[in-house]
């Protein structure tokens, strides 16, 4: 009978690999915001007020920007954990963005409510 093999060193690269997956999601998250922002831009140049394109681009550039660099922090914070046997932190990420894109869609409600009035 042989004997079970000793633990190694380094954690699963499984665990590393999917946190690389989920880092490049967050990156693909944050530049579809700045594209839709450029896209904002560019086609709806007259959204409600004379600002109010603008604003909603801006808000979008801003929140795939934050989106982007708050990811590589949770890459590197769940990094560090990995590889010392912690758990995983808490995440504020998830709720920030979601807020950021509700806070989007309410001005764009407006801004086009509006236009239409």
């Amino acid at each position: 009978m042989t004997s079970p093999p000793e633990a190694a060193d380094h954690p699963d690269y499984r665990f590393t690999l999917a946190n690389e997956r989920t880092l490049l999601a967050w990156l693909r998250t944050g530049l579809a915001l700045v594209a839709g922002g450029v896209a904002v831009a560019t086609y709806a140049p007259d959204l409600g007020v004379r600002w109010g394109s603008a604003a909603v681009a801006l808000g979008l550039v801003l929140a795939g920007l934050g989106t982007a660099l708050a990811g590589y922090r949770r890459w590197r914070a769940n990094e560090e954990a990995i590889t010392a046997g912690r758990p995983l932190p808490a995440s504020w990420l998830l709720p920030a963005v979601t807020a950021s894109v509700a806070a989007v869609i309410v001005v764009v409600a407006v801004l086009v409510g509006v236009e239409v009035l």
